[in-house]
């Protein structure tokens, strides 16, 4: 029996019941896992490691919680921890673009300026913009408030050079 998330006593969830809330997850983990860590490969290590590490710790989820935000609150730790590995800044990844190609792209700039945000606010406009997700959303993902989550993805937009007008739903 597959256990829902409002009344499961996750303590007692087996594994096929752990994956079957944690699947459709997934792809927006590994998504943004690729937006923090600039690496598929790396990505996937990452997704990997955070579900085993979800898995192992399934009695800290709230039955009322949903699974989406918890779980890509432990991806986004697991990417933080990537990053800080002392080899992350010393080895150059096979396949990442030269700087000539990747100046030749209109977006570049801004993936490079965004990659210059503090973790923080990286996350939250990564959650809020491509991932697409609510404020409230971003919050329980980032373990803040929502009106926390928005003042995170402000400070980022301006340190971006951005209206937080081009926000069309200010509210959500």
């Amino acid at each position: 029996m597959i256990a829902s998330q409002s009344g499961a006593d996750l303590q007692a969830l087996d594994q096929a019941g752990f994956m079957a809330l944690v699947e459709p997850v997934l792809p927006a983990a590994y998504r943004l896992a690729v937006a923090l860590l600039h690496s598929e490969t790396e990505a996937e290590d990452a997704v990997q490691e955070a579900v085993l590490n979800a898995w192992r710790h399934r009695t800290r989820f709230r039955r009322d919680a949903a699974m989406r935000p918890w779980l890509l609150a432990i991806v986004a730790n697991q990417c933080r921890s990537v990053r800080r590995g002392r080899w992350w800044s010393v080895v150059r990844w096979p396949g990442s673009p030269d700087p000539t190609e990747e100046e030749a792209d209109d977006g570049a700039a801004l993936r490079r300026a965004i990659r210059s945000l503090p973790h923080d606010q990286r996350l939250a406009v990564v959650l809020r913009f491509y991932l697409d997700l609510s404020f409230d959303e971003v919050g329980e993902a980032m373990r803040i408030s929502a009106k926390a989550a928005k003042s995170r993805t402000y400070r980022a937009l301006r340190r971006l050079r951005l209206d937080p007008e081009v926000m069309a739903d200010d509210d959500n």
